[in-house]
């Protein structure tokens, strides 16, 4: 009796441990996470408000990734379409190892209104991930309001 309790009691144990999430190795590597992303009417350079876009682009673990290369822009709409109105400067990341240790970089972007541009404006990041002897690994790209 006792043997088939302490059975049961390590099925029913393993059963629990099995259906917990699986740990963060199993994530998604390479991660872009929206910490701002701020539209609001007022204020800004020009007091007619302003766009502000902050993301942060995260590589977990032993993924192959080095460094980070992101690439951003201000888009304006006619009202039929999305086109590029000012491409701000490509910045790189540090170049970091391809090791266990889980990486960050920071990036802020803000246009701030002229006239009537509310209605009109959106910013762009992509977040490239890079390994210097495979090339790009993946990309990600977070759009403002």
């Amino acid at each position: 009796m006792i043997r088939r309790l302490s059975f049961i009691a390590v099925l029913t144990a393993l059963g629990a441990a099995l259906a917990l999430p699986l740990p963060t190795a199993a994530a998604n590597p390479y991660q872009v996470k929206v910490l701002v992303n701020a539209c609001p009417d007022t204020g800004g350079a020009h007091n007619r408000g302003y766009l502000e876009l902050k993301v942060k682009a995260r590589e977990v673990g032993v993924s192959g990734v080095n460094y980070f290369v992101i690439k951003s822009r201000q888009e304006w709409s006619s009202g039929l379409g999305w086109s590029t109105r000012f491409t701000f400067p490509k910045e790189k990341s540090m170049v970091f190892p391809n090791d266990a240790s889980n990486y960050f970089h920071v990036t802020d972007r803000r246009f701030d209104y002229t006239k009537s541009d509310e209605i009109s404006n959106r910013l762009v990041i992509t977040v490239e991930f890079w390994s210097k002897s495979r090339g790009k690994l993946a990309w990600q790209t977070v759009t403002s309001c």
